[in-house]
């Protein structure tokens, strides 16, 4: 993901892509997967983690703010102990950038930039976002989206349309942020902050797109998966008031 432009919206998985740039760029001999369509073991999830965190260093301007980082990361291992894969490292930085945006790589390396941060208006908002990632590892999307990829990959080389196999790859990705939509309001209530964060972060992010014109005629498709999502969340959270 391109994190300085303008149209991208803030909650998606660019691991996928990075990955494959670390295949590409960073990897070398002495780290290869077992076997190309398999998911992930952990081993080789934190491996390949290290790498692209390498590689975001590199590419990206990192905020030092230890009293900041201190609370971002106090609030991601809340998150994360109630997750299902609280084995891994989990880290949050802060990453430069006029964008409002956020994203995860694989082993547990969580990333939000300052613009969101001044955006969001309350810790529970935040802690909604973060829980958004950590459910991107806990649930392995990572993995789950690297395996796809190779099968879209040795579909094309079958000479199977690619138009389809890139269709069923954004179902996909679309089917995993619904998902981590509900698991990280899930982990956001278990560890104590307010369900309502993300979607009420969501809401307020995207009425501030309409205003901005973002979206026009042409993109009244992300609009509607937008609002779907949201939609879907705040029925999600009151079923988990109703448990209670």
């Amino acid at each position: 993901m391109v994190l300085t432009g303008k149209l991208l919206f803030i909650i998606i998985i660019p691991a996928i892509v990075l990955f494959m740039q670390s295949r590409l760029v960073l990897a070398d001999d002495t780290w290869q997967m077992d076997d190309d369509h398999a998911e992930m073991s952990d081993t080789d999830e934190i491996a390949l983690g290290k790498k692209v965190d390498e590689y975001i260093r590199h590419q990206f301007y990192l905020r030092n703010d230890p009293e900041l980082n201190k609370t971002l990361n106090d609030i991601t291992h809340r998150l994360s102990a109630v997750s299902e894969r609280k084995m891994l490292p989990f880290t949050c930085d802060i990453i430069q950038s006029y964008s409002i945006n956020a994203f995860s790589a694989p082993g547990g390396h969580i990333y939000v930039t300052d613009s969101l941060l001044k955006f969001a208006e309350t810790e529970d908002e935040v802690a909604g976002i973060i829980g958004h990632e950590v459910a991107h590892a806990s649930l392995r999307h990572v993995s789950k989206l690297y395996s796809k990829f190779m099968e879209i990959l040795s579909q094309r080389d079958k000479g199977t349309d690619s138009a389809a196999t890139l269709l069923l790859f954004n179902c996909h990705l679309e089917e995993f942020e619904q998902e981590a939509d509900t698991t990280g309001v899930l982990y956001a209530h278990k560890a104590g902050f307010d369900p309502n964060g993300l979607p009420d972060f969501l809401e307020r992010h995207l009425n501030l797109l309409i205003q901005n014109g973002v979206f026009g005629l042409l993109r009244f498709g992300p609009f509607t998966t937008i609002s779907s999502r949201i939609n879907h969340m705040r029925k999600y959270i009151s079923s988990l008031k109703i448990k209670e």
